[in-house]
C-alpha cells in the first residue's frame, strides 16, 4: 500500500475512535469518589447530595446528610429526614434504615401515622425475610391480644410484635375480624431479634431499625473500577455508565484495548500491502 494511503486509513481509523469517543462522553467530569457523612461511607449505587454530582448514583439511591447529626438519610421522600440510614452493607446489597418521625401532636412518641412498609413500596427495596414487625394498634376498642399499652397524643394505643406482615393492616386490605373493625394500625418494621417486653421498649426498637435489600442493579461496578473507570449513572440511557479515564462513558468497562485494535488494523493493511506488492514483482 502506497505510504500515503497508509496515512489516510490511520487518520481514518483516528476520527471514527473521536466520533465514538464524543457520542459517549458524559457531560460531568467530576470525581465520584466516595462520600462520607458521620461514620457511613456513601458509593455507588448510592449518591450524596451536595457533595457527590447526581450522576454518581442511582436517583433513588440519592442521600442527604444532616450534618449536624452525622446521620444520612433517604432524600426522595414526602417527608424530610424520614428514613434514616444508619449502615450499608455494598457486598449483599442490604442496609439498616430506621424511621425518624414523631406521632402527630406528640413530639415525644416516636410511633409513624402511616404503615411504613407500604411507603417503602416506592422504592427498590424489599424488607428482608427475617424482619418482625411491631404493630401499634389505635382508635377504635382494642383487641385483647395486642397486650401492651402506650398513649400519643391523646390516643390509647397497644403495640405488639408479629413475626410476618399482614395485609390485613393495609387499607383495603383483607376483612378484619369484627373486633378490629374501625381500628387504625401503623406498622414498623424492625430487626429479628426484637422483642416487645413492655410498652417502654417500643422507642428502642423503633431507633434501631430494620433491614432492607437491595436487587443488584444493572452493571458490574467491580469490573468496572478494575479496568480503571469510575461507576456512574448514565441519565440519557437510563443504564449503567463506567467512566473511564479518557473521558468516555462505556456501557460496561473502558475499553483498555482500543490502541491495540489500531495496530492490528495496521498491520493487517501492511501485510496486505506486502502480499499486493509481492504479487507484481
Amino acid at each position: 500500500m502506497h505510504p500515503a494511503l497508509l496515512l489516510l486509513l490511520l487518520a481514518s481509523l483516528l476520527h471514527v475512535a473521536a466520533a465514538v469517543g464524543n457520542e459517549t462522553s458524559t457531560s460531568g467530569n467530576t470525581s465520584c469518589t466516595p462520600a462520607r457523612c458521620g461514620n457511613l461511607t456513601i458509593s455507588y449505587p448510592f449518591s450524596l447530595s451536595g457533595v457527590q454530582p447526581v450522576y454518581c448514583g442511582y436517583p433513588v439511591f440519592d442521600l442527604t446528610c444532616d450534618n449536624g447529626t452525622g446521620h444520612a438519610f433517604l432524600r426522595r421522600t414526602f417527608r424530610d429526614h424520614l428514613f434514616r440510614v444508619d449502615n450499608i452493607f455494598y457486598e449483599n446489597n442490604s442496609l439498616v434504615a430506621a424511621v425518624q418521625t414523631t406521632f402527630p401532636g406528640d413530639s415525644g412518641c416516636p410511633v409513624p401515622d402511616f404503615n411504613v412498609t407500604s411507603s417503602l413500596s416506592l422504592y427498590p427495596f424489599n424488607i428482608s425475610n427475617t424482619t418482625k414487625y411491631l404493630v401499634f394498634v389505635y382508635n377504635c376498642s382494642l383487641p385483647r391480644d395486642v397486650r401492651h399499652e402506650l398513649t400519643c397524643a391523646n390516643n390509647t394505643m397497644r403495640a405488639s410484635i408479629s413475626n410476618q406482615w399482614n395485609r390485613m393492616y393495609d387499607p383495603g386490605g383483607p376483612a378484619r375480624a369484627v373486633d378490629t373493625v374501625g381500628c387504625q394500625y401503623s406498622v414498623v418494621p424492625v430487626l429479628p431479634w426484637s422483642e416487645l417486653r413492655s410498652a417502654r421498649d417500643y422507642a428502642g426498637l423503633v431507633r434501631r431499625g430494620f433491614l432492607l435489600e437491595w436487587a443488584a442493579v444493572p452493571g458490574d461496578c467491580a469490573a468496572c473500577n478494575a479496568s480503571g473507570g469510575e461507576c456512574r449513572y448514565d441519565a440519557g440511557a437510563m443504564a449503567f455508565g463506567c467512566f473511564c479515564p479518557s473521558g468516555r462513558l462505556q456501557p460496561a468497562t473502558c475499553d483498555l484495548f482500543l490502541p491495540f485494535q489500531f495496530s492490528a488494523a495496521l498491520h493487517s493493511s501492511m501485510c496486505s500491502s506486502q502480499a499486493a506488492a509481492s504479487s507484481t514483482i
